[in-house]
């Protein structure tokens, strides 16, 4: 900011005659403060802004004032905020793969699952604004379709199935012996040593009962006080998470709070030592034969941004599906932890229908909610016809459902529609349909 010009005038020959002798130093700190006073900006009162305009004295304290990169994103929106353009995923934390062929695909007429309900499947998507259909059985492709200009080779953005990365990665971290589920957060996230958030457990955490606030929704027009804004486009992702204070006590509350997912990655970083890109890509990614997929980084040279919208094509989608599927083995060889897979599908003590880092399709709930006590959001119009329904799930009904018990995996990509339901496809596959 530039300061003023200001002229001081002379003063009259009474007042200089004023400041001779003893008088003279008093006198003329008097005056300074007078001019310091006259001269210094008036203090800004709440009352003095607008309404909608925050306190400039409580903004300056707000990460988001101060982030050149949170005011790029916030410059250079897209049109569709939840469906950006490339640009807008800048800059790219990659997951570096080692492509490998292809599955199997079974031959058309020689499917081990029932023609008529794979098409009744595809024929239930197509007009519902999917985007991707892939159907696996024992190992090999029943069915493989796209649609809206999507292709096999595309990075598609997983939204919230990218929160069931993170818990796939924490079971090497326990394996490891660096950390335990039951481990206080504040043995890795020493600011929060003497902090009540750091007598949360890992394993809470990790199951959505950390009791951290989940924060009121507000429009991208309002900055200051916008956590779940700044978690999304701020320029460091770690000091946005740790922004939310605690509001119940840990383990009494399920809430699917955006923050939790990106703590977790924060713990598995300092345990191990390694950036959650890199131990994807050493330890599942390149052994799965998938290529390269892409978190977001807060910034460049920052953290992984993983609560949302890794990139990864269809194809390797599928692939994280069918390795979870096959308890954690790839081509006979066990890539996740033995048994990691059956922890992530045990049922949480608050919520029978959450894991860790994965939904559980039983028991049966026509709405499932996100948070406990309100109402439900996923819609699933009857039981699934499998007890082992494990699900990964995003924003636009992303979802793969997968049924180790009929070696099965559906990942449906798309758009949100108004009549979802969410055991239409894996349904549709086991009967066969031969609908009742």
């Amino acid at each position: 900011m530039t300061t003023p010009h200001v002229t001081t005038p002379m003063r009259p020959r009474s007042m200089r005659a004023a400041t001779r002798g003893a008088g003279f130093a008093t006198s003329l700190a008097a005056v300074a403060a007078m001019l310091a006073a006259a001269l210094a900006p008036p203090a800004p009162l709440a009352a003095d802004m607008p309404v909608g305009v925050a306190d400039p004295d409580l903004a300056i304290a707000d990460p988001s004032y101060s982030d050149p990169v949170f005011f790029w994103r916030m410059t250079s929106m897209p049109k569709d905020v939840y469906e950006p353009d490339a640009y807008f995923y800048w800059p790219p934390a990659v997951i570096t793969g080692q492509p490998g062929p292809w599955l199997p695909v079974a031959k058309p007429g020689r499917t081990t699952l029932p023609a008529a309900g794979l098409e009744a499947a595809a024929a239930w998507a197509e007009p519902r604004k999917t985007n991707a259909l892939i159907i696996i059985h024992q190992g090999k492709v029943q069915l493989e379709r796209y649609w809206n200009g999507m292709q096999p080779d595309q990075l598609a953005n997983g939204r919230a199935l990218t929160r069931s990365i993170t818990p796939m990665l924490l079971g090497f971290a326990v394996e490891s012996g660096k950390l335990a589920l039951e481990d206080p957060l504040g043995k890795f996230i020493t600011e929060w040593r003497d902090d009540p958030r750091g007598r949360i457990t890992v394993r809470q955490l990790a199951q959505n009962v950390s009791g951290l606030e989940v924060a009121p929704s507000l429009p991208v027009s309002v900055v200051y006080g916008n956590k779940d804004l700044y978690l999304a486009y701020g320029g460091d992702v770690v000091r946005a998470a740790m922004n939310y204070p605690a509001v119940h006590p840990p383990g009494t509350r399920f809430e699917v709070a955006q923050e939790n997912t990106q703590l977790l990655a924060l713990v598995i970083e300092r345990a191990t030592g390694t950036p959650v890109q890199t131990l994807l890509s050493e330890r599942v990614w390149k052994r799965i034969g998938a290529s390269d997929a892409a978190f977001q980084f807060d910034r460049p040279g920052g953290h992984a941004r993983v609560m949302c919208c890794m990139r990864a094509t269809p194809r390797d989608w599928a692939r994280v599906g069918l390795l979870l599927a096959q308890d954690g083995k790839w081509e006979g060889q066990q890539v996740l932890p033995a048994g990691w897979v059956k922890t992530m599908a045990t049922p949480s003590a608050r919520n029978p229908n959450f894991g860790l880092g994965l939904w559980l399709g039983s028991p049966y709930v026509a709405k499932r909610a996100y948070f406990e006590g309100e109402p439900g959001v996923i819609p699933q119009s009857e039981p699934f016809l499998a007890d082992d329904v494990r699900i990964m799930e995003g924003g636009g009904y992303r979802t793969m459902f997968i049924v180790p018990s009929k070696q099965l995996v559906i990942l449906r990509h798309g758009q949100q529609v108004p009549d979802w339901d969410n055991a239409a496809l894996v349904n549709a596959v086991l009967r066969g349909d031969g609908r009742k």
